[in-house]
């Protein structure tokens, strides 16, 4: 008889299973999700530090909004040849900072949806289909 597998007929409580997963899920939290979400929100900081050095944002969005506020189909213009016009390393550093955001939205939904999953019990659904 081997006792490393549970017999299919051992019956546990939905209460039981509910704790455990909870239980898994604050480890995940604590050893998985928060450090990386840590470290990409200091990578993201450093690089609009650096990004805050090499351009200055009050101008830009004074200038900004003045084309906002005269002519609003010409935003969109305004942002593409302030990019266009920007010097090389600024122009690496937005790009770094956009996908620096985009991994922390991602990171931040993902956590968010395995939370709801947790706290409707999900994962128990599927074993039961």
């Amino acid at each position: 008889m081997d006792t490393n597998t549970i017999s299919p007929s051992v019956n546990t409580s939905p209460r039981f299973k509910g704790e455990i997963l909870n239980k898994i899920y604050r480890v995940w939290l604590l050893r998985t999700f928060l450090p990386v979400l840590l470290l990409e929100i200091a990578v993201f900081s450093f690089i609009l530090y650096y990004l805050g050095k090499a351009i200055f944002f009050q101008r830009i969005i004074e200038n900004a909004m003045n084309v906002f506020f005269q002519n609003p189909p010409q935003i969109l213009s305004f942002f593409l040849w302030a990019f266009v016009d920007a010097k090389i390393a600024t122009k690496m550093l937005v790009i770094a900072v956009v996908i620096a955001l985009a991994l922390v939205i991602r990171q931040i939904t993902q956590g968010i949806l395995r939370y709801i999953l947790v706290r409707q019990n999900y994962f128990a659904k599927i074993g039961q289909k």
